[in-house]
Parts: structure tokens; C-alpha cells; sequence
């Protein structure tokens, strides 16, 4: 199949894919209605109508508009917010994607006190942001799978695959491309484009954006347990992103644009963490078998780790990730605020079983804008 690609003139970027030739199954268009394809026939898409976007003048290759502040110290009821107990992070041995990890999965499990999700309905949210053939940029179809095992070895009556692509609008093409498609129709799951989905009204109480409003799909706010299941990366405007920064893809783009312009607007941190309080996750499995480094979360270059993170504390996850890459979690904003609303990120409330953190450590290669600490303040908040 023939496709015409459109890429960003300044960098370079893969924006869009569409096809020349009609195929069966599926419109022309990669901004168009999803239809089912023929390789992926057990899986669903779960679409509300494709409207007209109306959006803020932001581009996927990075736009110009400085937006945001800096957070500011946290109310009284944000602060209330944060979790009362110490956490526990587990550093999971997986040297590759071909290994099998769930024996360490369900011991760590029992050892975070995981809950029996019996009767529950699971969504798990992996990263699926765009497609760059030998980057690694999205989750493992592997890494998904291990989630996917993992709560349904705790019981889980119905797993979801939600995703809602923060660039690219055909997600067609990102599940073939990326193989995760491939791999919610080997699950036998169900995936839900978070982009297209039906909307929920979300009010915002003491949030950090200034919105008052959230529009969430309506099959993320519905379920009963929600997973982030993304990729570790260095991020160029806030210096890494993993479970907590990975809901940006939860936010639809028939809403809010691509890539999610008006979260950019408002500012990456403070809607990282309005996000954590209206979605309130309850896992991650964090991908970090082949992270990524230099310019991410799409540009990077790969990182091999040989590891997966598991938590139930996002904020304790995120830390113990920026500690395996050479980061301070204090001088990362999102998270040194997330520290004071959402979980632990002081070594002192965190407990790391399985690897030593020390031993799997790697400085990381850092975005330039961490490099020009003047760069990153002037483009901390711009279009990513």
C-alpha cells in the first residue's frame, strides 16, 4: 500500500500518513473516521463523531506561544491530596523483550499488596505517541503484554487498550506500525482510541492549570482500575516522562487538538498533575527494558536498561525512573510538587526490591534544553 507522508519542514517529524490508494476497510485519510482493519480483527474501536478541531496556534513540530508559569507552592487541599503511607517501587529484572518476566511480576505483586481485581474492569494506557522506525518511542508490544498478564493474574474480568495518540492522528497506521495492534489482537483485547471516544465532563477542584473543566473519554473515567503502561524517556521540555506525564495521551484530540495544544498551553506540569487527580491511576509498568535518552520523548536515541518498573504510588514510580537515568527527582518541577500531592519521591518513604538501584543507574544523556537551563525556561511550557 502507497502512502504520502507529511512531515514537519523544520525537523523533520512524521505528522501524518495518508494513504495514495484506497484500501478495504478503512478511509483515505489518516485524520478521517478509524474503521476495523483486516489485520486487526478482534480488536474495537470505540469512536465519537470526528469533529473539527478547533485549536490553539501550537504545532507538533513546536510551536513559538510561552505559556505556564511555575507551580506554585500547593494549597491546603492539594496537599491533602497526596498518599499518608510509605511506597514500595520494584525494579524488575528483564534483560530483553524476549524474556519472560511474570514470575518476578507475581512475587512483586504480592509484595505491593496488589488488590484482587475480581469483577473489575482494567484499562491499561500504554505510550503510542508516534512512530520512528528504530527509536524507541512507544511501548513494547511486550511490555503491554506483561501488564496485561499481570492483572489478569489478579483477577481482572475485562481488559482495555486505551490510547489516544499526542501527534499522530492515524492510529491505524501507529498500531501496525508500532505491533501494538498486533498485539491486542493476540491478547484478544479490545482497543479504544482515547481520541476518539465519547467525552466525560470532568469539574476541576483546587487544580494547578487554571481549568475548570477536564472533557476525559467516557471509557477511562469508566473503568475501575486504570495502568500506565508507558515508555521511559528523556522529554525536552520537562526532562523526563514516564507514568505520570504518559496521561497526556489520555486526553482526547477531537477535544483539545494535537498534540493536546491547550495542555501546553496551560502548562506541562500543572496539567500532569490535574491529570493525576482526576484519572487517580492506581499502577504502573513502567517500560524501561530499552529506554531512551538525548532528545525524547521522540528524537532521543536508545538507552538499553534491563528492567521494568512496577508501583502503585505514580509519583514513587516516576522518582525511582529519574534516579535509575542520573536525575534528580527535586529538580524536575512536575515531580517535586508531584512529592508534595500526589505520592513519595524521598528515598526515605521509598522501598526498591528487586534490582539495586545503584547497579542499574545510568547518566543519561540529556535533552539540550536541560543542558541551557535559560533554553528550558523559555520553553519549559511550548508545544511538544
Amino acid at each position: 500500500m502507497d502512502y504520502k507522508e507529511k512531515r514537519c519542514p523544520k525537523t523533520g517529524r512524521l505528522i501524518s500518513r495518508e494513504q495514495v490508494k484506497s484500501g478495504e476497510g478503512r478511509t483515505n485519510s489518516s485524520s478521517g473516521p478509524l474503521q476495523s482493519n483486516a489485520g486487526i480483527t478482534r480488536r474495537t474501536f470505540i469512536a465519537g463523531s470526528v469533529a473539527a478541531v478547533t485549536s490553539y496556534s501550537l504545532s507538533a513540530c513546536g510551536g513559538k506561544t510561552l505559556t505556564g508559569k511555575p507551580l506554585p507552592k500547593p494549597t491546603a487541599a492539594q496537599a491533602a491530596r497526596k498518599r499518608k503511607t510509605p511506597s514500595i517501587v520494584a525494579l524488575v529484572p528483564c534483560q530483553s523483550y524476549e524474556d519472560d518476566p511474570m514470575a518476578d511480576l507475581k512475587k512483586f505483586a504480592k509484595q505491593l499488596n496488589l488488590p484482587d481485581l475480581r469483577g473489575k474492569t482494567v484499562l491499561l494506557k500504554p505510550n503510542m505517541v508516534e512512530f520512528h522506525p528504530g527509536r524507541p518511542v512507544t511501548t513494547n508490544p511486550f511490555a503491554l503484554k506483561a501488564a496485561f498478564e499481570l492483572v489478569d493474574y489478579l483477577g481482572a474480568k475485562n481488559i482495555i487498550i486505551g490510547e489516544g495518540p499526542g501527534h499522530m492522528r492515524d492510529t491505524e497506521f501507529l498500531l501496525e506500525a508500532t505491533g501494538l495492534g498486533r498485539m491486542c489482537n493476540k491478547l484478544g483485547t479490545q482497543f479504544v482510541d482515547l481520541n476518539l471516544d465519547e467525552l466525560e465532563a470532568l469539574d476541576v477542584k483546587d487544580g494547578f492549570s487554571g481549568l475548570t473543566q477536564f472533557f476525559l473519554p467516557r471509557t477511562l473515567m469508566n473503568a475501575d482500575f486504570v495502568v500506565s503502561v508507558p515508555k521511559m524517556k528523556t522529554h525536552h521540555w520537562v526532562g523526563m516522562t514516564a507514568s505520570m506525564k504518559n496521561f497526556f495521551g489520555a486526553v482526547p484530540g477531537r477535544k483539545y487538538g494535537w498534540p493536546k495544544n491547550l495542555l501546553h498551553i496551560r502548562g506541562i506540569p500543572q496539567c500532569i498533575l490535574d491529570l493525576q487527580d482526576l484519572i487517580k491511576p492506581r499502577l504502573a509498568l513502567v517500560d524501561a527494558v530499552v529506554a531512551m535518552e538525548g532528545d525524547g520523548p521522540i528524537m532521543g536515541t536508545a538507552k538499553e536498561m534491563g528492567f521494568l518498573v512496577l508501583g502503585d504510588d505514580l509519583a514513587a514510580v516516576d522518582a525511582t525512573c529519574a534516579r535509575t537515568m542520573g536525575y534528580d527527582p527535586f529538580e524536575l518541577e512536575y515531580l517535586r510538587v508531584a512529592g508534595q500531592v500526589v505520592g513519595n519521591i524521598n528515598t526515605d518513604a521509598i522501598t526498591v526490591l528487586g534490582l539495586e538501584l545503584d547497579k542499574v543507574k545510568k547518566n543519561f544523556q540529556l535533552p539540550v534544553t536541560f543542558k541551557n537551563k535559560k533554553l528550558l525556561e523559555q520553553a519549559s511550557n511550548q508545544a511538544s
